[in-house]
């Protein structure tokens, strides 16, 4: 048997389908050896498992090719969003304004008209926290929501904005015998553990679990420009992480955030400017996303036809000699 032709025929979408009828398990999918062995495929004579292998090799290449080239655009796309984000609540909308170095670490420059503080002396800083699972009456009745850790796998591209729900809610009298407290609607919340750093809006009144840092805005700052300036502090989260297994900002390092601060009525046109160009961004991004996944799909189509004879790679082999010349 042709190795080459093996690994095509083991990818291909017959096989992925009869190993999908012999899955077990709950939490960690699989399939056993002996369902493994019982997968049945159509093996041709050995020249024609090469000229198949062959024939992949050559075609499945170019779409590679491809497939690379529109995910370092993904790259190019996802590193001028950042960047974007990052000019705009740093340096502001007009670049020919007189600037003022800082003390924040990670910030150069700052307009001259604008003011550094610390972030808590504009939002007030609330921490979370999750009722005794061992007493069971704090999870009954549950109808308040509560953010936690399995909220933010949406929020990590850096798209989504607002939290309109939770996947898990806590009731009231959970709440009351924890240090868990109701938030306004509007409160930014930045994960702070295992995933760090990731940031949104909440869309309503929610409590959230100990694992985030939460900012009430007060009048001098509004939340999307806030929401903005988190997404700008990778490398000042970096910084502040410890922990090598599971990492973590720890709260008198939170207390200690300082945040660019211009006139509201300039946040409100920077967080405008930043929706208005982001969104251009995202629509060329789901562009090519969904351009890969035509060439992934066109991809596991042929290798399908191909190693199930729905292709006769004969006629294709001139072709394909000719190329590799």
């Amino acid at each position: 048997m042709n190795e080459d032709w093996l690994i095509y025929a083991l990818r291909s979408e017959v096989f992925r389908q009869q190993m999908d009828l012999h899955t077990r398990g709950a939490t960690v999918q699989g399939v056993n050896l002996f369902d493994l062995r019982r997968g049945i495929l159509p093996i041709p004579p050995l020249e024609e498992q090469r000229a198949i292998a062959e024939f992949l090799d050559h075609h499945t290449a170019r779409t590679d090719a491809l497939v690379t080239k529109q995910k370092r655009l993904l790259n190019l796309f996802d590193e001028k969003r950042q960047s974007l984000i990052t000019q705009a609540v740093t340096t502001g909308l007009d670049s020919t304004v007189t600037t003022q170095s800082t003390e924040a670490q990670w910030l150069a420059e700052i307009p001259e008209h604008w003011d550094v503080v610390r972030t808590r002396f504009v939002a007030r800083l609330e921490s979370g926290h999750t009722p005794s699972r061992s007493n069971d009456e704090y999870w009954e009745d549950c109808n308040i929501p509560w953010v936690t850790t399995s909220d933010i796998k949406p929020f990590r591209e850096g798209q989504k904005i607002h939290l309109e729900d939770t996947e898990y809610k806590i009731s009231q009298l959970g709440l009351e015998n924890s240090g868990a407290r109701i938030l306004p609607e509007g409160t930014v919340f930045v994960s702070r553990t295992a995933s760090v750093g990731f940031s949104g809006i909440m869309a309503d009144k929610m409590a959230t679990s100990q694992d985030f840092a939460n900012w009430v805005c007060g009048d001098e700052i509004i939340p999307e420009y806030l929401l903005y300036v988190f997404r700008s502090m990778d490398q000042e989260f970096d910084r502040l992480m410890q922990g090598s297994t599971h990492q973590t900002i720890y709260m008198p390092d939170i207390r200690s955030f300082k945040t660019p601060l211009p006139p509201v009525e300039e946040q409100r046109e920077i967080v405008e400017h930043i929706q208005n160009e982001t969104e251009q961004l995202w629509n060329l991004i789901d562009n090519v996303e969904r351009s890969i996944d035509l060439l992934e799909e066109k991809r596991q189509a042929l290798i399908t036809a191909a190693v199930t004879g729905q292709i006769d790679v004969t006629e294709n082999r001139d072709e394909t000699h000719a190329t590799h010349r």
